[in-house]
């Protein structure tokens, strides 16, 4: 008898934080954009531009230097396979909220 199949499970998670420097985060974004192995021959814009406009959004660069596959690193069994991350500022969207049932 072979292995069972993986079962795939979505884990939700909504964590505030407070960013007490912006320029350190945006700094690290870039960097990490820098040091990433990318074709920029196939892309519309060069690695210049595209570090610029990371730094210069504080939003997608939180998104970018937050690693998701440390949520589960230590968990036995457990294969992190994607994710999305996206930020946001001010008060969580009532869509976050334990008890919301308006799916899309």
């Amino acid at each position: 008898m072979g292995q069972p199949e993986p079962l795939i499970m979505q884990i939700y998670c909504r964590l505030e934080v407070a960013v007490n420097d912006p320029d350190v985060i945006a700094k690290l974004a870039g960097q990490q954009l820098r040091e990433a192995d990318i074709d920029w021959s196939r892309k519309e814009e060069d690695l210049e531009e595209a570090v610029h406009q990371l730094e210069s959004d504080l939003q997608e660069a939180l998104a970018c230097v937050v690693e998701q596959q440390r949520m589960t690193e230590h968990l036995p069994g457990v294969e992190p396979r994607g994710g999305l991350v996206f930020t946001t500022f001010g008060k969580p969207d009532d869509r976050f909220r334990p008890g919301f049932t308006d799916f899309l």
